[in-house]
């Protein structure tokens, strides 16, 4: 793979003289507007999003590159705090590349440009990536370019020359105390993102975790990442690359305490003093990674070690916390085509001389259709097979259906009955999922993903 990019460009010698070409507002005539911006699109580039973000790849068989502009915000204040975060989202966040190989900073009078690249691995492939971060006294934008060849210099070159900010439009940016805490801009799509639990905890469905909150002490559930977990190196313990993801990037940390118990399953937990960097304010913060279908790292974040303990005092109380995952249902956020499968296999062997013998398997699917005239049909079907023989299965429903806050009601279910269903949302990266569970029938139970 060119030898990583020439050894990062000879080890990001090349970088220091494509800066002024590449992280200079340019002045080339756009055309197509985004954001406060006006830009060219890249040649040869296929546009994969420009909502949230505007996002261009290009593949040629094993070399690829993708160029992002990300929305400008208000400025923090300098240009080296801006970059600080932007480094910690674009690149320590979702690659764990903790410091740019190479940074420079420039000004053209009117704007501050720093720039920082560094080298990356995923799933054993080499790449680069490059953060441009852009401040004036008002807002700040980064340009961002992943890629894993030298030839896509010469595009991130034209791309990062051809976007303009509007002056006009800095104005309506929001206030610098109104910035969220750097997260991928993923949305759930709930329509009651926010539950009150009758214990006092209040839980939010934002972009990349489930903030749960009670007076001073905030959890924050933080979804499972396939991407994220696959990334990890097999010589680094868990709650570490953890920490490094979602810890590091927004709190200063001292005291750091590893668990030492010896426990089955294994339990991985770390826990400090902190300082969150974005509101200076000293805290106490623990990590534990609970592991059901992937990671799961829960957050919580207190004033204090004595608070903390006093809530937690062994890491397994932080367990339950992910049961605040949990959203209302309306008829809006159900509309639509749902599937889940399951299954499983067993080998039989002989008990006397332990010779494989058979195997019994079987796999179900569901499936449920949402129509927004409040119709809806449903199916399952499942296939079980055992020693060479194979019985299949099926049930097909239709009917209407209402839904409250917690229920979905389904008429013409089995043996023609209306059925009500205890239902509820689990926020996901990017989503959500539908539980449904049978009042009547509890062991009917569906954990479904929207698949239209």
């Amino acid at each position: 793979m060119f030898h990583i990019c020439a050894q990062m460009m000879v080890r990001m010698n090349y970088f220091p003289c494509f800066l002024l070409m590449v992280f200079f507002t340019g002045t080339a005539k756009a055309q197509i507007s985004f954001d406060i911006f006006s830009y060219k699109a890249p040649k040869g580039f296929v546009l994969k999003d420009s909502k949230d973000k505007l996002f261009f790849e290009k593949q040629e068989g094993k070399t690829y590159c993708q160029l992002y502009l990300w929305p400008a915000i208000a400025s923090s204040g300098t240009a080296d705090a801006d970059f600080e975060r932007d480094w910690n989202s674009f690149a320590v966040k979702p690659y764990s590349i903790q410091k740019p190989e190479h940074q420079e900073k420039s000004s053209d009078g009117a704007w501050t440009i720093i720039y920082g690249g560094g080298a990356g691995s995923y799933n054993n492939s080499n790449f680069l990536i490059t953060v441009g971060t852009y401040t004036n006294s008002s807002v700040t934008y980064s340009i961002v370019a992943v890629f894993n060849h030298e030839k896509y210099l010469p595009a991130l070159e034209n791309f990062a020359a051809s976007v303009i900010p509007d002056s006009n439009k800095f104005s309506t940016k929001q206030p610098v105390n109104a910035l969220p805490v750097p997260t991928t801009l993923t949305k759930t799509g709930i329509t009651k993102a926010v539950t009150n639990f009758s214990d006092g905890w209040i839980a939010k469905a934002l972009n990349d975790y489930v903030q749960v909150t009670k007076g001073n002490t905030e959890v924050r559930l933080h979804y499972a990442d396939k991407a994220l977990d696959d990334a990890k190196p097999n010589n680094i313990n868990p709650v570490e690359y953890y920490w490094n993801c979602y810890v590091t990037p927004f709190f200063n940390v001292n005291n750091l305490q590893k668990w030492s118990g010896m426990e089955y399953p294994v339990i991985y937990h770390l826990q400090a003093n902190a300082v969150n960097k974005q509101t200076g304010k000293p805290c106490y913060i623990a990590l534990k990674i609970i592991y059901q279908g992937g990671a799961r790292p829960v957050l919580v974040i207190t004033q204090d070690q004595n608070s903390y303990l006093q809530q937690f005092p062994h890491p397994n109380d932080i367990d339950p916390l992910l049961s605040y995952n949990k959203f209302a249902v309306t008829a809006n956020d159900i509309v639509g085509q749902w599937k889940s499968n399951g299954g499983g296999i067993t080998d039989y062997y002989n008990a006397y001389n332990g010779s494989y013998a058979f195997s019994h398997s079987i796999s179900t699917t569901d499936e449920f259709n949402f129509n927004k005239d409040g119709t809806y049909n449903s199916v399952y079907r499942s296939a079980n097979m055992a020693g060479g023989f194979a019985q299949f299965g099926g049930q097909d429903f239709k009917g209407t259906y209402t839904v409250a806050d917690w229920t979905i009601t389904a008429t013409n279910r089995f043996k023609g009955r209306t059925a009500t269903f205890t239902s509820q949302l689990i926020a996901v990266k990017g989503g959500y999922l539908l539980f449904m569970q049978d009042t009547y029938e509890p062991l009917l139970q569906y954990t479904l993903f929207k698949s239209k």
